[in-house]
Parts: structure tokens; C-alpha cells; sequence
């Protein structure tokens, strides 16, 4: 099999890549914005993992995307050594620790649906304009006022740690997001661990063994759950999160290609080596 390298083939593969990158800064001004409701003391050094975990995972998946472009497809096998290899093995290593913080940040916005009790005070609508906020769904919240506490009447939930109020139907919308995202999250750990494996394992005995066929099959396995997520994000009526999903799966459909000709360009100098 070969795969297609023209110029058409690359210009859509980069075309992905760059709307990733506007992903990240659309992610960037919704936490930034999320930020002054959900913080409204001030934000510490450790809360900003939480506050823009959105913006610090999609950017460090990004490098990391690149890093693994550069190790499948743009820099040659024989120039993957030497200081070449000791930076990409640095900025993975930095990329790596970003990504498993905010896996940490997913978990912890767990704390904000958690956070959440039916309210048994005044009138909310008594409180608009008071510095109470109303939380629409997962990161988007505006401040109480006299329009959003309508949507209260028929029950009122309510978080004191952030002074924000929500309906029960967007608390389990709120709670099934944040699920979603820890979910997400930890799927996409597993599938570049195992890609970083592949790459390692280009040069091993273990190509084509059963091993090397078992945990690729979990690595589609795997993928197929990242579909099955981008779906959950459409029926939730979350389309943001949905397309950026979908761009993720493109690019690692990339990845994937690269893989697979780097396999073949390796089986064939081995085919090469085993005839000289």
C-alpha cells in the first residue's frame, strides 16, 4: 500500500493543524472568560491548571501533534540522533507533563457540578445584579439577572463556593460535559502512549508478532471511544466540542498514515538487507 504524499494530500493535512491552532485560542478566551465567575476571589497559581485546562491541553497536544509530524514524516530516519533527538525528547517530555496536568484540571472540574446543591434561600431573582452568576453549561456563565433567573422558578440549584446559580437540567448537562471531557482525556493518554510505542518499536523484533497486532487493534479500539465521544458532544448540543474532536481524529488519521509508510519504507530496507 502506498499512501499519498502530493501536495493537495499536505496542504489538507496542515490546513487541520492550523484550525487546531485556532481551536486553542478559541478554548483560550472561553476559559479566560469562565475564569471570572468560577473564581471570583482571585486566581492562585494553582488554580490555573483548572481555569484554563481547556487552553493548556489543546496547545500541548498541538506541540506534541507537531513533534510526532516531524518523528513520522518531515525529518529522516538517519537525522533522528543526536541533539535532534535530546530536543524532541525534551519538548515531549514538557508537553507530556502539561497534558497529564490537565488531565489532573479535567478531574478537578469535577468539583464545579459536584459543587452544586438544591437552593432553599430567597427569591434568586432578589439577587441579580448582586454578584451571583448563572451557569448556562459547562464554562459558559453570565451574571444573575432579571432574563436567566426566569429560568429558575422551577427549581433553583445552587453553589455557594462560586455563587452561582443553574437549572437541574443544565446540572446534568454541566455534569455529563465535565464527565466527557475526563473521559476524552484519558482515551487520548492511551492513544499516544501507544503511538509513542510504535515509534519505538519501528526497530524491533516486535513487528508483526501477535503483540504488535494486539495493541494496535486496542489502539482502534480506542478510537473508535473518541468517535463515539464526538457524537456524545453533537447530541449534547455542544458543536464546539464536537468539531474540535472531529479535527483531532483527522490529524491523528495523519499520524496514522505517516505511521503506516514509515512501517513499509522499514519493512522494505529490511526486505533490502535480509536479500543483500
Amino acid at each position: 500500500m502506498t499512501i499519498r504524499t502530493g501536495a493537495f494530500y499536505q496542504a489538507f493535512k496542515y490546513a487541520v493543524y492550523v484550525l487546531l491552532t485556532i481551536n486553542t485560542g478559541h478554548f483560550f478566551l472561553e476559559n479566560l472568560a469562565g475564569s471570572d465567575f468560577v473564581f471570583t476571589s482571585g486566581l492562585g497559581l494553582s488554580d490555573v491548571i483548572v481555569a484554563y485546562t481547556d487552553a493548556i491541553d489543546t496547545a500541548a497536544w498541538l506541540v506534541l501533534l507537531l513533534i510526532l509530524e516531524l518523528e513520522t514524516f518531515v525529518i529522516p530516519d538517519e537525522r533522528l540522533k543526536g541533539w535532534v533527538s535530546a530536543i524532541i525528547s525534551i519538548v515531549s517530555f514538557i508537553c507530556w507533563a502539561a497534558i497529564i496536568y490537565s488531565f489532573y484540571g479535567y478531574v478537578a472540574t469535577l468539583e464545579v457540578p459536584y459543587g452544586f446543591a438544591h437552593y432553599a434561600g430567597p427569591d434568586p431573582c432578589a439577587l441579580a445584579g448582586t454578584g451571583a452568576s448563572f451557569a448556562r453549561t459547562l464554562g459558559e456563565y453570565a451574571p444573575l439577572d432579571a432574563e436567566n433567573c426566569r429560568a429558575l422558578a422551577s427549581g433553583a440549584i445552587f453553589s455557594v463556593g462560586d455563587n452561582m446559580f443553574t437549572t437541574p437540567e443544565n446540572l446534568k448537562l454541566i455534569t455529563r460535559l465535565a464527565w466527557l471531557d475526563v473521559v476524552n482525556s484519558a482515551v487520548w493518554l492511551l492513544v499516544v502512549v501507544i503511538l509513542e510505542l510504535e515509534i519505538y518499536l519501528q526497530s524491533s523484533k516486535l513487528v508483526g508478532t501477535r503483540f504488535f497486532a494486539a495493541y494496535k487493534s486496542f489502539k482502534v479500539f480506542l478510537y473508535l471511544v473518541l468517535a463515539v465521544n464526538l457524537i456524545y458532544w453533537w447530541m449534547l448540543d455542544e458543536p464546539w466540542g464536537a468539531w474540535d474532536a472531529f479535527l483531532w481524529l483527522v490529524a491523528f488519521f495523519f499520524i496514522e498514515m505517516n505511521l503506516l509508510s514509515w512501517q513499509e519504507e522499514t519493512a522494505e530496507h529490511r526486505a533490502a538487507g535480509e536479500t543483500a
